[in-house]
């Protein structure tokens, strides 16, 4: 089994050369497969942003040692994964979802954080203060959340990427204050999880 977040420290950083043929070689598998969690999760955003809602998807990404290299690291923004990720051909499906005009899917700006331990906290709030006109009581909002991070992710908080960001031509979005869209990615299962919040009033 590969441990795919082992550091070999005699390794030198990829070439640019290496880095190009990378990009060409990966390829993204979607995935379906969710915890109860994530259903409740699903479900409790689709009560408070009713006019908007949530969407997920996951993809698995074949291994390649030059994208490791960077991904164990905690290094993926010098490859520009965020922004190229998301024109990847296999993604066709996800910028449909979104409603992206002539299939392109840029990215205004993102925040990048080396681990998870917040995301629960971050979800809580987000159902807490609710979309346009409902929201969930803290006490409710803290337990979907901490149940969606402990059962869909095991509570592996430091083995996680998280991306926050705005997107360019997705016309699935409200464009107002409740839009959110976060990309996780996983180390040790090597996968990327999207998750994509609006509403509207």
């Amino acid at each position: 089994m590969i441990d795919r977040l082992k550091i070999n420290y005699r390794l030198d950083s990829p070439s640019e050369e290496q880095i190009i043929k990378m990009w060409k070689d990966l390829k993204l598998t979607p995935l379906s497969q969710w915890s109860d969690s994530t259903e409740k999760l699903r479900l409790a955003f689709e009560k408070t942003h009713c006019n908007g809602g949530i969407q997920l998807h996951k993809f698995q990404i074949s291994d390649n040692p030059h994208f490791h290299w960077f991904a164990v690291r905690n290094r993926l923004d010098e490859i520009n994964f965020i922004k190229k990720l998301f024109q990847r051909p296999e993604l066709k499906h996800y910028r449909k979802a979104l409603k992206v005009e002539n299939d392109k899917l840029k990215i205004k700006s993102f925040n990048w954080y080396s681990d998870i331990f917040d995301l629960s906290g971050i979800f809580a709030r987000i159902l807490g203060q609710g979309g346009a006109y409902e929201n969930l009581d803290a006490i409710k909002a803290w337990e979907v959340s901490t149940d969606f991070v402990k059962n869909e992710f095991g509570n592996r908080f430091d083995e996680f990427n998280r991306f926050s960001y705005e997107t360019e031509g997705a016309n699935w979005f409200c464009n107002i204050a409740w839009d959110y869209s976060f990309l996780l990615f996983d180390k040790r299962n090597n996968q990327v999880i999207l998750i994509d919040v609006t509403d509207t009033d």
